[in-house]
């Protein structure tokens, strides 16, 4: 099973959908939520169609041990369209406890830090203050999230928590709780305000929110729904990582930075010019490709294929405009710290 702890390997994606108990998602909810990444990167979900046809909320979480980088801010701008689109309340909270639990190599001054980071980056995707609420684990923890994370505690067994999640007797015991902390969150607006909730969230945290779905109605609370994204592949073409500064672009990497990664960035190009303008790429294969197609629906897929364009014009084709979209963001970050006020009073 994959989990939130031990990813790797190809990902079937159609057998995902089977084993998960998912479901594709059509071009009837696609065109309701009319987002260019649906249902190409967000491919299946959970309930969506009903949650759809009323007012729901929706749960965004984030594990602050590292800088975020640009699939991060993929997701959260897809969260901000669906605030906007469906006026949704938003709950983002950060689980700098679970990182601490889960590292041992951290301290709490580096996930506090991080705490920072994360929050300039999703402060400046422009959520509404007014529809939107922060928590940080460790510095304002909600007293009833974690009231319900013992309720939902009690919900668990050891053994559950254990099959799903791959946790041995050597697991410390903080993170073999933090399932029923990690479904709080999750439920939190639930019982709050009433409201089903929605989780765009990776496949490798999606057992987070089958224990969930799991649980709530014991507690007299609406199941989750949730929306899955694949993996976007790293710049090695392995699984990206913050934690793995080769397989990533941060959002504040410089320009220069920029370069000389997607300059080492894997691709399908052949070994020489010559035998690329004779047999074409491999687009399929090439990460430039998939970056271009994903973050700026520049799909080069004929000219690769025929030899027509190389990958060194890809590579700076792709370079220019994530060199101005990291521009952009990076403007508004900046101007995020005079907003951290209106979202958490942690850093005051």
């Amino acid at each position: 099973m994959l989990n939130a702890y031990d990813v790797s390997g190809e990902i079937d994606y159609d057998k995902v959908i089977r084993e998960f108990g998912a479901k594709k998602i059509d071009a009837r909810l696609a065109a309701r939520i009319d987002h260019p990444l649906v249902p190409e990167l967000f491919f299946a979900h959970r309930d969506l169609d009903t949650l759809l046809s009323g007012k729901f909320a929706i749960v965004s979480g984030r594990g602050p041990s590292k800088r975020m980088h640009i699939a991060h801010l993929l997701v959260y701008r897809f969260v901000k369209h669906l605030q906007d689109r469906f006026g949704s309340f938003v709950f983002l909270p950060l689980s700098d406890d679970e990182k601490l639990l889960a590292n041992s190599e951290l301290s709490q001054e580096d996930v506090k830090k991080e705490d920072y980071e994360n929050l300039l980056d999703i402060i400046a995707i422009g959520f509404d203050p007014d529809n939107t609420e922060v928590m940080i684990d460790m510095m304002d923890i909600k007293q009833e999230v974690y009231n319900l994370s013992i309720r939902l505690a009690r919900r668990m067994t050891a053994n559950t928590v254990r099959s799903a999640f791959g946790f041995s007797g050597e697991t410390n015991i903080g993170i073999q709780f933090y399932p029923a902390m990690q479904a709080a969150h999750i439920l939190y607006p639930s019982l709050k305000l009433g409201l089903p909730v929605l989780v765009p969230i990776g496949l490798d945290q999606d057992v987070f929110v089958k224990l969930t779905r799991d649980v709530a109605e014991k507690e007299g609370l609406k199941k989750p729904g949730d929306i899955l994204s694949k993996f976007l592949p790293g710049l090695t073409g392995d699984k990206m990582s913050s934690s793995k500064p080769e397989t990533a672009i941060y959002t504040t990497d410089l320009p220069n930075i920029v370069k000389k990664k997607i300059g080492n960035a894997f691709t399908g190009g052949r070994v020489s010019v010559d035998e690329q303008r004779k047999l074409g790429g491999e687009p399929d294969k090439c990460v430039v490709y998939s970056y271009l197609r994903t973050f700026f629906q520049i799909d080069q897929r004929e000219k690769c294929l025929s030899g027509e364009i190389l990958c060194g014009e890809c590579k700076a084709q792709l370079t220019g405009k994530l060199n101005s979209m990291l521009a952009e963001h990076q403007k508004k970050r900046e101007s995020a710290k005079l907003q951290v006020s209106k979202f958490t009073k942690a850093f005051d």
